[in-house]
């Protein structure tokens, strides 16, 4: 392999952690946020508690959101690139498809 296909592969799974890492950033949120709302009332607080914080952590879910559409459009564009300059990025592992669920994807190797 020559350094520019070495780095791309480097990048790519780079992205494809950060990708990970936000999505469950957002899923930990989401199960903090129903916590805070679904047994507020059960730990007998009034609904005026903590709603500030709510909002907070509705807006750090915004901002998660935000950051992860930036990474998927660097990752398109990251991938226009490498097909432009024939550089070919292989990753292993369970990948899922641009327009499929991740569920029923299988272990392979795929060539960008």
């Amino acid at each position: 392999m020559n350094h520019k296909t070495d780095f791309a592969n480097l990048i790519a799974q780079r992205l494809q952690t950060a990708e990970q890492a936000l999505d469950q950033a957002l899923a930990e949120i989401s199960l903090l946020t129903h916590d805070m709302t679904r047994h507020r009332a059960g730990a007998l607080f009034a609904a005026q508690a903590g709603h500030q914080a709510l909002v907070d952590v509705q807006a750090a879910a915004g901002a998660l959101v935000e950051g992860r559409s930036r990474l998927v459009a660097s990752h398109d564009r990251l991938a226009r690139i490498a097909r432009t300059l024939g550089i070919t990025v292989t990753a292993g592992g369970p990948l899922e498809g641009k327009d499929q669920p991740a569920a029923g994807a299988t272990a392979r190797v795929l060539e960008v």
